[in-house]
């Protein structure tokens, strides 16, 4: 046989496996459904607390437990153009609060109201924006954002010693301090999808936009307010309302080489 006419079909069979590969990736995208389902879930965890303020004071994160919350989540395709987003929107029992440091140098702390610690309990509301990609045939990664609202709902001071005076304000609020509260949540978390279950691990953090109390309520020698910054680590099981379509990239990439590959020996046997 001539070298160049074996050349030839070498390269006619090159170009009908990339021909092939092309056609199945193509194939594949206009075929395949992105995730379109809805769930719902319960979940809880711990939650970090920390405070802004200003003038500056020295602060540390302190720790609450439990926080809970429900929420239900949808999946579908934007615009018909972005398939991996969705929307969560849920309630959740959360806290809010701050905890002063001790100075080393002065052995002293700050204080508000007589109390160098101070908690509040929280119920929310929230809606987020959600992208998930699936990472594996049963793991998928997912980020949200968006934004929240509550009612501080009841308070807890420790008071520093010495400070007695303000024994009635360990569990009372004061006429200044802020009672709703709002600001930017978001968050990161993976799932494990043992349908139609889902097991959730999720990190979220929120910003609030709602002094602890009014600015300016001490003597207004300078602008005065402390914002919270809160964090929560939470497990969650969530329950899939309607099934779960779509596949995997690993699914996907093995679809695509059993095309290819199948292409490929058709071609083989026909040029015999």
């Amino acid at each position: 046989m001539d070298s160049r006419y074996g050349g030839n079909v070498q390269m006619r069979k090159r170009l009908v496996a990339l021909g092939a590969a092309l056609i199945c990736a193509f194939s594949l995208a206009a075929q395949e459904k992105p995730n379109d389902y809805s769930m719902i879930g319960v979940y809880g965890g711990a939650s970090a607390q920390y405070g802004f303020f200003n003038p500056s004071r020295l602060t540390k994160f302190q720790f609450s437990y439990p926080a809970f919350g429900i929420s239900y989540v949808r999946y579908f395709t934007m615009f018909g153009m972005f398939p991996n987003m969705g929307l969560e929107l849920g309630g959740q029992l959360n806290y809010e609060g701050y905890e002063f440091k001790m100075n080393e140098e002065t052995k002293r702390r700050s204080t508000e109201s007589g109390a160098y610690k101070m908690v509040m309990r929280v119920p929310e509301i929230y809606g987020l924006s959600h992208f998930h990609v699936d990472m594996a045939d049963r793991m998928k990664l997912m980020a949200k954002v968006g934004l929240y609202a509550g009612y501080r709902m009841d308070i807890t001071r420790t008071l520093e010693e010495g400070y007695g005076a303000y024994s009635d304000y360990v569990n009372s609020f004061r006429d200044y301090d802020r009672r709703w509260t709002y600001g930017l949540q978001g968050g990161i978390g993976a799932a494990y999808m043992l349908d139609p279950f889902e097991i959730h691990l999720n990190v979220q953090i929120k910003w609030g936009w709602s002094s602890f109390w009014e600015p300016d309520s001490a003597p207004k020698y300078y602008f005065r307010f402390a914002y919270p910054l809160d964090g929560l680590v939470s497990l969650g099981i969530y329950y899939q309302l309607t099934p779960r379509h779509g596949k995997s990239r690993s699914q996907l990439r093995k679809e695509a080489k059993e095309i290819v590959r199948s292409e490929y020996e058709n071609f083989e046997r026909t040029d015999r």
